[in-house]
């Protein structure tokens, strides 16, 4: 069976009407043989549609019916709708050339909201027709999500993995952990609810200061002990990562003529710290383009130079990156113990270069992992949240297990945000020749104060390595990679021990 006749079968079954149709009878007959003759054709009538029924039942379930998920279902049903309908809400949709985030725009709309309520209906008429269907529990449960009733987005899910539980749906099994990080959400969210004092007396907590100590004072030992281990960022001075300061004019040296895709902000955005694509430019395109401006000057949003972000150097450049040295702290990375090609062993360092004013939204780093960033140039304003604090955060997920976050720290509205009332903030200045440590889970937000050239890594060990696994274990269901490296670390072979190191680690030797 086709797509289309799918639909058409859903449809129909969802819409035949069961009417009682009058029988005109000639008069002469007596009352109790008109009342015979109506009765017959009544009877017949109602076998007549329960016939239509049990044999369009048997053809969807013999012909292993499937329901579209809300994201294919809605994107088709706008399609569908006229250009003058369409024009009409163009306003009120989000200013992006990003799928996902003008999608989620249109489910916003109350026309969308509407039609996303009538195929919830249609879908449980379906289900009561044809009985069980764990691919119409799943579309069941996505339009669930998405008019973000995800109680029972949950339950609908499950019973689409259940009743397919001996060769269950992965994509269905990701959805499933999907919703359910947004489900304890929620219960964190109304359980915090509780404990707030009265709306006259809610404020945003007082930002405490990151500590910032020397690497001539911190061992690695001390720093594992006393901040990865215990979830604390920490600001590291004294530290040389590399021979030189990494200068724009080194980076358009080496890096020149390689096309970069730069990033730029959107708001409403639904990709991770709010950030999209924006154009492909040179890299000495780029840096003369930033170079020209002001740090004092106001950045329109709709006309952002962009942002330089996350640029992997060991795929992209590798001539840049042979000069950095590892600092000690992060050397012990377990990515460096799995087998070449492995997922994230080559995707760090990345390079960072952006003008004053643009930020990264609140966003936590991918995968669980933790997180380093040193500053060759300019400065940045860092402010964080424990992993505890999430949920008072609003965080939603839209596409990913990352979430966005609704929460808008630099305004805050407590009115209509009370649980921010709860949260614990700390923030910082990173400078030129700092190194900051960003523990896994935690959520942040940055902001370039200046124009600012800079390089991070991710990094796994024991200090985040449960958080690791948990969001591995999720990615694996729909990511052959991330299945691969949740492989490789699960076996009783692998080498989860800790190694500290006294000195910072040339790029040749963390590598081999």
């Amino acid at each position: 069976m086709s797509v289309c006749e799918q639909e058409e079968a859903a449809e129909m079954i969802s819409e035949w009407p069961v009417i009682e149709q009058e029988v005109h009878v000639p008069v002469k007959k007596s009352s109790n043989s008109v009342h015979l003759t109506k009765r017959k054709h009544k009877v017949e009538e109602e076998n007549d549609v329960q016939s239509f029924k049990t044999k369009r039942a048997h053809t969807l379930c013999t012909s292993n019916f499937e329901e579209p998920l809300v994201k294919v279902a809605v994107a088709k049903w706008w399609r569908r709708q006229p250009e003058e309908v369409k024009n009409h809400y163009t306003d009120n949709l989000p200013c992006s050339e990003n799928s996902d985030t003008v999608l989620a725009g249109i489910m916003r709309l109350e026309i969308t909201q509407s039609f996303m309520r009538s195929e919830v209906t249609r879908l449980k008429d379906i289900i009561k027709i044809i009985g069980p269907s764990s691919n119409v529990q799943a579309a069941l449960g996505s339009f669930f999500e998405k008019l973000e009733d995800f109680d029972p987005a949950k339950h609908h899910l499950e019973k689409a993995v259940l009743l397919n539980s001996d060769n269950p749906d992965s994509e269905h099994k990701w959805l499933l952990g999907r919703v359910s990080k947004q489900v304890k959400v929620q219960r964190d969210q109304r359980s915090a609810l509780h404990s707030l004092p009265s709306s006259s007396n809610l404020s945003m907590p007082v930002y405490q200061k990151v500590d910032r100590v020397s690497a001539e004072d911190l061992t690695s030992e001390r720093f594992y002990e006393e901040y990865s281990s215990k979830q604390r960022p920490v600001i590291i001075t004294d530290l040389r990562v590399t021979a030189s300061p990494m200068s724009p004019q080194d980076i358009k040296t080496h890096a020149g003529d390689c096309v970069v895709t730069l990033k730029h902000s959107v708001q409403n955005s639904c990709e991770w710290a709010r950030l999209e694509n924006k154009e492909k430019i040179t890299v000495s395109d780029y840096i003369d383009r930033i170079e020209g401006l002001d740090d004092e000057s106001q950045l329109d949003r709709n006309a952002s130079p962009g942002y330089l972000f996350d640029w992997s150097l060991p795929i992209h450049c590798p001539r840049l990156v042979e000069k950095i040295r590892i600092p000690r702290y992060f050397a012990g990375d377990f990515l460096q113990r799995t087998r070449e090609g492995s997922l994230y062993r080559d995707s760090w360092p990345s390079l960072f270069v952006a003008p004053a004013g643009l930020c990264s939204e609140l966003h936590v780093d991918a995968f669980g992992s933790n997180f380093w960033m040193a500053v060759f140039q300019g400065s940045k304003r860092w402010v964080f949240f424990p992993q505890s604090d999430l949920p008072y955060l609003y965080p939603q997920y839209p596409n990913s297990m990352d979430p966005v976050f609704e929460a808008d720290i630099r305004n805050p509205n407590l009115e209509n945000q009370p649980l921010l009332h709860l949260t614990h903030p700390s923030e910082c200045i990173l400078s030129e020749g700092e190194v900051l440590f960003v523990p896994a889970g935690c959520p942040h937000r940055v902001e370039n104060l200046t124009k600012s050239v800079a390089i991070s890594a991710n990094f796994v060990d024991l200090s985040n390595w449960d958080n690791v696994l948990e969001e591995l274990e999720l990615n694996a269901l729909v990511d052959p990679r991330s299945q691969d490296l949740l492989q490789q670390f699960t076996s009783l072979t692998f080498d989860k021990k800790m190694k500290f190191y006294n000195s910072e680690i040339p790029w040749s030797e963390f590598k081999s």
